[in-house]
């Protein structure tokens, strides 16, 4: 006689996970003479083949059937995605995601999840299962040997091997990650800009010499996303020039760059509009996922809250704590009772002076009048004015 205890561990064992009824419901309490099972309960079974199947209850609950094999052996498993990994819809439930088409990953059902032989995820695009088409063997695991740009075709086929110099020339002091996060990792593989072609095409409209020069550090780490994200945004707004793209940390100290300048990690690029205006060219930064700094010249354009590339920088630590962007950034909102003029100073930005947008209002909160601007000079009737430095820091007069 199954108790009901017996029947409790069937159902959390075999029903739970296959989303099927399998007759768990935990009954009376009382046994009548000759049950020995409720209709319509099921227990696992082994056909001769090893194959894993189930063994109904009779309607009269009299006994068990035997064990579903008929039909080839194709019997519960096959209906309910436990299998293989043939490609009929049947996972081996390894979860390695190795792109190699054999069902792994999670039990799949021929419906197209994973596990139905379409080697996803982990089709060996890189990241397994990212889609991003970043470089990978063939097992899902990032390439930690070269570099896969979109390239002219945008087919992710200029690659660059990626090597670990030792020792590292000086000028590589990186700073210890900004408050642990991992996107503020040092690299440990870089491009070397003198053993590969500067000229070659990363995208269709960037070449590599564009994002990295050789006298701004001849190792040099240029994030294949970042360059597929400025990309998106050449194709959305026309022609851009890059003014600045890699920095090493020496080069960055040398011209008075931020401590966590984005320019030391390769996914940050100071932008010029031909096509556009800044504001347009700011519109695309955000819209693409960037992370946009303005100044009244240029803008800055980086992909710091995307996970950096693990092929320059190792894989991460699972255990680093989260990071306030907005600390980086500084600014105090002050007034000059001799001029009568607000100004901002501000500091932490990458580079020069950022853009700052002022606003007057009267003392029922109506906006009085904006301006853009180093300083400014408020109306007579303000009750209180604010300021927006490079677009990160916001700041408000009592």
């Amino acid at each position: 006689m199954r108790t009901t205890a017996v029947r409790a561990v069937l159902c959390l064992f075999f029903a739970a996970p296959l989303g099927v009824a399998l007759g768990c419901s935990e009954g009376s309490g009382y046994e009548d003479a000759g049950i020995v099972c409720d209709p319509g309960e099921g227990r696992m079974c082994a056909c001769p083949s090893g194959q894993i199947s189930v063994s109904w209850c009779a309607l009269d609950g009299s006994e068990f059937l035997p064990c579903e094999c008929e039909g080839q052996d194709e019997g519960f498993a096959d209906e309910t995605g436990w299998g293989d990994g043939d490609g009929d819809g049947a996972g081996d439930g390894d979860g390695d995601g190795d792109g190699d088409g054999d069902g792994d990953g999670e039990p799949g059902d021929g419906d197209g999840a994973p596990g139905d032989g379409d080697g996803a995820p982990g089709d060996g695009d890189g990241a397994p299962g990212d889609g991003d088409g970043a470089p990978g063997d063939g097992d899902g695991e990032p390439n930690l040997e070269q570099a896969c740009y979109l390239g002219p075709l945008r087919d992710n086929s200029v690659c660059f091997p990626i090597v670990s110099p030792s020792p590292l020339p000086a000028g590589y002091n990186y700073p210890a990650p900004y408050q642990g996060s991992a996107n503020y990792r040092a690299p440990v593989r870089y491009l070397d800009l003198e053993a590969i072609d500067q000229s070659a095409l990363v995208a269709p409209n960037f070449t590599l010499d564009e994002l990295a020069q050789v006298w701004k550090g001849r190792y040099a780490v240029v994030q294949p996303h970042a360059v597929k994200r400025m990309q998106d945004m050449r194709d959305a707004v026309g022609a851009i020039g890059v003014n600045s793209g890699f920095r090493s940390p020496g080069y960055n100290a040398q011209i008075g760059g931020a401590m966590y300048s984005r320019h030391m990690y390769g996914d940050a690029f100071d932008l010029n509009p031909y096509e556009t205006s800044l504001a347009g060219l700011e519109n695309a930064c955000t819209q693409n996922g960037g992370f946009l700094v303005e100044y009244g010249s240029h803008v800055h354009c980086d992909w710091r809250l995307t996970s950096v590339d693990v092929g320059f920088f190792g894989y991460p630590n699972p255990f680093v704590p989260e990071f306030d962007v907005a600390s980086l950034f500084h600014a105090e909102l002050e007034h000059d009772p001799v001029s009568d003029r607000w100004i901002a100073p501000a500091a932490g930005f990458d580079e020069g002076e950022p853009m700052r947008r002022w606003s007057a209002y009267d003392a029922d909160g109506v906006l009085l009048v904006e301006a853009r601007g180093e300083s400014f000079l408020a109306p007579p009737e303000t009750a209180w004015v604010e300021v927006l430095v490079g677009n990160q820091v916001r700041l408000r007069s009592e």
